[in-house]
């Protein structure tokens, strides 16, 4: 066929066979091949399809009904045909207009036609039709022809007009659905008049007969789709049911917004329909026992039943795979809802019902969910009973956290406690099939987990259940009726559910400490505390109903992960599997067990780690003996021996024990982060890292770790690998705090071989200083050397994951990524729209970052110092961008995540003692010197369009000022600079000013007068002016809360001042701050008309005043002698003031203790140009 001669020939002559009305056998098998011809064929038929087509109408026309099979060989010819086509039949070309309503003509034909096979052919060209071309098929004419094949006693045509309502739901629903209830109506109205005769008498009859149901009729009331449910309960064939399936899915997912009750109704009738042998049965004695009574009725009833039709085929209950796919339909209607929070919040539901009745929501038919759930997991059927715990589960997760709004404090959930354990009670009876067992442990672990029962016997009414599994575990416990692989599953469902129990417990028992620090708060939170202590009460209780198995299940725990262990060896290892088995399963059974360990061992992982960090297992419970009255180890081959992972030695010490343990688990999380699998659950990442940052956070761990260098090296690669595979914020967070342990790891075990090594040397030693110092820059990485090679350093590998989560977040840090950001504006729009989750992450890579150096020696510090600096110097450049609205008090740069950690990190770098190193201290300062004037250099070249923020310069640079060295900032190219910002920011808005003053006091306050002494001289007098300032403002404004805590704060700064003068300076401070205290008071006049600012003002000054008198009596009254008008001045304040004057108002800085040791500062700037 390949050849167009052969093909044009084979063509011509199938089409003048087919015309052959003598020999119908002959027009058969000329019109397959024709059919098989054109599937065949493909675009190569397309030039005869006007002849095929010309020839099918005239066959259709001329041929006599009674030869079916011509006319079922014209139909597949026609629907070969409809594939060559194709998607052309959209067209509007005459050629394709034409074939197009030649086709649809011959299926109108053949759907006339009295043959059920004819009709399927019909149906599926219509059905191809609308797949190439849906505007130009007439739904309305369709759907009814379909909807009437639905009770059919033909299969072949019941498939085909379900598969063609599948195709149809598909894309239409709802406009199917609208048709077929119009089509109902109508059938319904047609058959109430067939009894009245006339002349369409025969025209209806034939119509009755096409829609007739010859068994049970459907229940069209129910529209479509209650048909189609009504359907599964008839229908076995497989593909037919298959295509009943996805016709009502489709339809759910695309009708169920207008719907929703409707689609729950449909369940509801599913699920909780009696069964009619059951109801049939008890109904039998009734009749047998009122028969003598009811004979003399026989004979009426008869006679009225007479002109009835007898009933064929009687109402049949809906069977178990109609319930379980109505319980599949339910659990698709709760996810489908999940987007919409209304669905889930019964007050914000009923809020919007009152606006619009018609609004239906999920949380408003709850009863009805649990009800339906309660239903099927209750049922005789294994299949129906998962799906309704299945269901059951997912109500738990959805609505657990729902509040009531009645009972304040309460979920809705409270009120169906007792048909949850209801329903979970005979999942565990002794009969009951493994799977479903298993199933039943997570819906309890769920539900426990969720909080909903507070109370302690609510509790315990569910928890028994649990503990009832718990002998199954026993050896000898298995059940002969099922095979090895389903008491595997068992077993490993009872421990995960156990395991999720116990993790919720303990992190319940973890949140305990918030209510707690409520109790210690003021008496304003006690309404909060006391609900937090009710809540308390339920917490408790759960850790409470757990302890008391956590002894054995922890060696169920411990037993299923070497298990699992073990099973996930490559296939070259898998002569070191037990030849017994394992604990939970046999060498038998090896694959089939090998799935259900996978889906169990990471909740198992999570708990057993939290037991052995914080359950006392490290501490001596992983060696204590089982109680002889308890579960024991029955279950576990080998007994007590199981402990012993090393095969070299069963009398290990209990520290060995505890190690091959660590590594045991620490080897699963390895494994499974490395080695990801598709089968993998998605939880598995997150819950291998949870394991390693609780085993990292005990002493035993963290010890194992800080002396193998290799071990933490790898573990860093795979944490670098996590960050470069994972997206997701919260993996991301948790590999930094596994980083964060690594390095505490690390320092403790360099500062125990800093200690060891002092102490070998200092007591032999006459100058320990210059020997220990020789001997400590040994210790650490880097040695006397400071090199730093790849693969062999955890401080490079530290580094490497640092980095990546920084260029992840801030691509500008890296140069080949930065040059694709063109512009300063590119890197402000980029960091303005850093969220939290990029600022926490950023804020955590960082304080990995600023303890990297204590990992060092000396040298190795020098090595690695410099990067730090450059990483902390180049985010601050990042991150610190003043944002384009005025700041404000709420939303500051410098209270960011990532800056506040920038500033951190170089605080503590500029405390690290390297200046005391006789060999590096010149390096170190001017590392320190190249730092700040690289933040210095900041503040003078940023544009406008990426200005750099104000308050987080003049922070960094005070980290600088408070910290390093004097000999770093006491340069005057340094030292100038950083002052004229300090100026500078004294000069700028509200909120600069105020973070510029605080900052200044805490530079006033240094202990080396050197380094402070220049800063006084210079912005003390700026911040008088300030002062002045303000009071103006205050004075000529309306209320500026803001203005007036940096009027506030500039006199908690001189007043830190006057502290920090020396004794014979006193006199000359005295005459600076008195007159500025006094030029602050308010004259009895004006009080009353002042701003409620300035008023308060006016008290901070007064109360100043009333307490610098007793405190220096001689100053204060030489003050009072040189300049006379000032007392006149406070007198009248105090006498108009008296009742405010006994105590500051509340938002007024409290009074500075003052030390009377601390170190005198000399002043020698002249202040009396201050008085006033």
């Amino acid at each position: 066929m390949g050849s167009g001669q052969h093909l044009n020939t084979s063509v011509s002559i199938l089409l003048a066979l087919a015309q052959d009305m003598n020999a119908p056998v002959v027009q058969v098998w000329a019109l397959h091949a024709l059919g098989l011809i054109a599937d065949s064929g493909g675009p190569m038929f397309r030039s005869y399809v006007e002849p095929t087509l010309s020839l099918a109408l005239k066959l259709l026309l001329s041929m006599p009904p009674t030869h079916v099979d011509v006319h079922q060989c014209i139909g597949k010819c026609l629907s070969a045909v409809i594939t060559t086509i194709g998607p052309e039949l959209q067209g509007n070309t005459n050629s394709i207009s034409t074939a197009r309503s030649s086709l649809l003509v011959a299926c109108s034909i053949m759907q006339d036609h009295g043959d059920a096979l004819v009709q399927t052919e019909a149906i599926s060209c219509l059905q191809q039709l609308h797949m190439f071309a849906p505007r130009h098929v007439n739904l309305s004419s369709l759907v009814p022809v379909l909807c009437s094949a639905l009770n059919c006693p033909h299969l072949l045509l019941r498939r085909a007009a379900v598969a063609c309502l599948r195709q149809l739901s598909q894309r239409e629903a709802r406009e199917v659905c609208e048709h077929a209830s119009s089509w109902a109506k109508e059938n319904a109205a047609l058959n109430g008049c067939a009894g009245k005769g006339g002349s369409n008498q025969q025209q209806q009859k034939q119509q009755r007969q096409r829609w007739a149901c010859e068994g049970a009729p459907l229940p069209w009331e129910a529209e479509l789709p209650g048909v189609l449910f009504a359907l599964l309960d008839r229908e076995t064939d497989p593909r037919l049911v298959s295509h009943l399936h996805d016709s009502l899915t489709s339809m759910l997912q695309a009708m169920l917004d207008d719907s929703l009750g409707q689609w729950l109704g449909l369940c509801k009738d599913v699920l909780t329909a009696a069964d009619t042998s059951a109801s049939a049965a008890p109904a039998a004695p009734e009749r047998e026992a009122d028969a003598e009574g009811l004979d003399e009725f026989d004979d009426d009833e008869e006679a009225i039943k007479a002109g009835e039709e007898p009933i064929s085929h009687p109402a049949v209950g809906p069977r178990w795979p109609t319930k379980v796919f109505a319980a599949e339909s339910l659990h698709k209607i709760i996810t489908l809802c999940e987007n919409q929070k209304a669905h889930f919040d019964l007050g914000l539901a009923r809020e919007e019902r009152s606006l619009n009745p018609k609004q239906d929501f999920l949380v408003l038919h709850l009863s009805d969910l649990v009800r339906m759930a309660f239903m099927a997991a209750t049922s005789d059927s294994d299949p129906l009973r998962l799906e309704g715990l299945k269901t059951l589960q997912l109500i738990i997760d959805k609505f657990s956290d729902v509040p009531e709004p009645e009972f304040p404090g309460h979920v809705i959930l409270e009120q169906y406690q007792a048909q949850v354990g209801a329903a979970l009670r005979p999942a565990f009876s002794p009969e009951t099939p493994s799977h479903v067992t298993a199933m039943a442990c997570q819906v309890c672990s769920a539900w426990i987990g969720s909080g909903v029962a507070r109370d302690l016997n609510d509790l315990r009414r569910v928890h028994q259940l649990l503990v009832s599994s718990l002998t199954k575990l026993q050896k000898g416990a298995n059940s002969l009726l099922y095979n090895e692989s389903a008491s595997t599953l068992e077993k490993l469902a009872i421990l995960k559910a156990w395991a999720e129990v116990y993790i919720v417990a303990m992190e319940k028992e973890h949140e305990k400490v918030v209510p707690n620090k409520r109790a210690s708060g003021d008496s304003s939170d006690q309404e909060d505390y006391d609900a937090g202590e009710d809540d308390t009460a339920g917490r408790e209780s759960l850790l409470k109903l757990v302890s008391p198995e956590l002894l054995c299940l922890s060696r169920y725990w411990l037993a299923a992960l070497k298990d699992h262990a073990l099973l996930s060896l490559p296939a070259e290892f898998s002569s070191q599997l037990p030849h017994d088995g394992g604990a939970f399963y046999t060498s038998d059974t090896v694959e089939s067990a090998r799935p259900h360990y996978r889906d169990a061992w990471p909740p198992i992982l999570h708990a057993a780690s939290l037991w052995l960090t914080q359950g006392g297992g490290f501490e001596g419970g992983l060696h204590q003996e089982a109680p002889p009255d308890g579960l024991g180890t029955g279950g576990l081959r080998g007994g007590e021996s199981f402990l012993h992972l090393s095969r070299s030695s069963q009398s290990q010490t209990p520290q060995e024990i505890n190690r091959d343990w660590f590594y045991l688990l620490f080897g699963i999380c390895m494994e499974a982060l490395c080695g990801q699998r598709v089968s993998d659950t998605p939880e598995c990442v997150p819950v291998c890292l949870q394991a390693l940052h609780q085993l990292l956070s005990h002493p035993l761990p963290s010890e194992i770790l800080g002396k193998d260098l290799q071990l933490s090296v790898e573990l860093c690669h795979v944490l670098h690998r996590m960050l470069l595979a994972r997206d997701s914020a919260q993996c991301q967070l948790m590999v930094m705090k596994i980083a964060k342990l690594i390095v505490a790891a690390w320092q403790e075990s360099y500062d125990t071989e800093r200690k060891q090594k002092l102490r070998e040397v200092a007591p032999a030693n006459q100058e320990p200083r210059g020997l220990a110092e020789t001997v400590l820059a040994t210790v650490g990485e880097g040695g006397e050397n400071g090199e730093l090679v790849a693969g062999q350093s955890v401080v490079h590998a530290l580094l490497e994951v640092c980095l990546c989560l920084l260029v992840r977040q801030l691509p500008q840090l890296s140069p080949q990524l930065s040059s694709a950001l063109h512009g300063v504006r590119h890197r402000a729009q980029g960091t303005r729209a850093l969220d939290s989750e990029s600022g926490q992450l950023i804020a955590a890579a960082l304080g990995v970052v600023a303890d990297l150096p204590q990992l060092c020696s000396p040298a190795g510090c020098m090595t690695v110092v410099p990067t730090i600096l450059f990483l902390l110097t180049s985010v601050l450049k990042e991150v610190a961008i003043q944002p384009g609205q005025p700041v404000s008090t709420g939303g500051l740069v410098v209270t960011m995540a990532p800056v506040n950690s920038v500033l951190q990190g170089l605080k503590a770098l500029a405390l690290l003692p390297l200046h005391q190193n006789t060999e590096h201290s010149k390096q170190w300062v001017a590392l320190l010197r190249s730092t700040l004037s690289r933040i210095i250099d900041f503040t003078k070249t940023s544009e406008e369009t990426g200005k750099l923020d104000d308050i987080s310069m003049l922070l960094a640079i005070a980290m600088f000022v408070l910290n390093a060295p004097k000999e770093v900032v006491q340069v005057a190219n340094l030292q100038y600079p950083c002052i004229n910002l300090f100026k500078h920011g004294l000069l700028k808005e509200d909120v600069v000013q105020l973070w510029c003053v605080q900052t200044l006091r805490s530079i006033f306050q240094h202990q080396d007068r050197s380094v402070s002494t220049p800063y006084i001289h210079s912005l003390g007098p700026r911040v008088v002016e300030t002062l002045l300032h303000c009071a103006d403002d205050l004075g000529n404004t309306t209320e500026n809360e803001l203005r007036l805590n940096v009027a506030l704060e500039c006199l908690q700064t001189l007043e830190t001042l006057l502290a920090a003068a020396p004794a014979d300076g006193k006199a000359h401070m005295m005459l600076l701050y008195v007159p500025v205290l006094v030029n602050l008071l308010l004259d009895p006049v004006t009080h009353q008309a002042a701003s409620a600012a300035r008023r308060k003002l006016h008290q901070a000054a007064l109360g100043r005043l009333t307490r610098v008198g007793p405190q220096y009596p001689q100053e204060f009254r030489a003050v009072i002698g040189r300049l006379p008008q000032l007392k006149s001045k406070i007198e009248s304040a105090v006498r108009s003031g008296s009742r405010d004057a006994e105590g500051e108002r509340p938002g007024t800085p409290k009074t500075i203790q003052t030390n009377q040791s601390a170190p005198s500062i000399k002043l020698k700037t002249d202040f009396s140009n201050f008085t006033g």
